[in-house]
């Protein structure tokens, strides 16, 4: 007979998974918004970082270009690769902000004081 105490995977692994902003005593609406926030803060400090490597590769190929100092650590469909997930990850972040914004105008009744492009 299945457990009637609802569980999930998380629940019975040894290893939990960090969060920002932990879910414990918030409402529906609040563990919605840590969610989010868990997810948009992981997404922007990761595009960060990547930026800075993507940067610090670039200035490391200028130099070898000018010096026959040391190659680059990304090579050319690598560094494609990571900017398609930058694109990606950014985009859907800014589409579930969005998301989000609507849903609070809609909770006010208005359309907002300034449209959204």
């Amino acid at each position: 007979m299945a457990d009637s105490k609802k569980s999930s995977a998380h629940d019975s692994a040894q290893f939990k998974p960090f969060v920002w902003n932990p879910l414990e005593g918030l409402d529906e609406r609040g563990r919605r918004q840590a969610l989010f926030l868990n997810d948009a803060r992981d997404a922007v400090d990761g595009a960060c970082t990547l930026t800075q490597l993507l940067a610090w590769d670039e200035d490391r190929r200028d130099e070898a270009k000018a010096s026959g100092g040391a190659l680059p650590v990304l090579m050319e469909p690598q560094r494609a690769s990571l900017q398609r997930l930058l694109i990606a990850s950014l985009g859907m972040l800014q589409a579930e902000i969005e998301r989000q914004c609507d849903a609070l105008d809609l909770l006010r009744g208005s359309t907002g004081a300034f449209p959204r492009q």
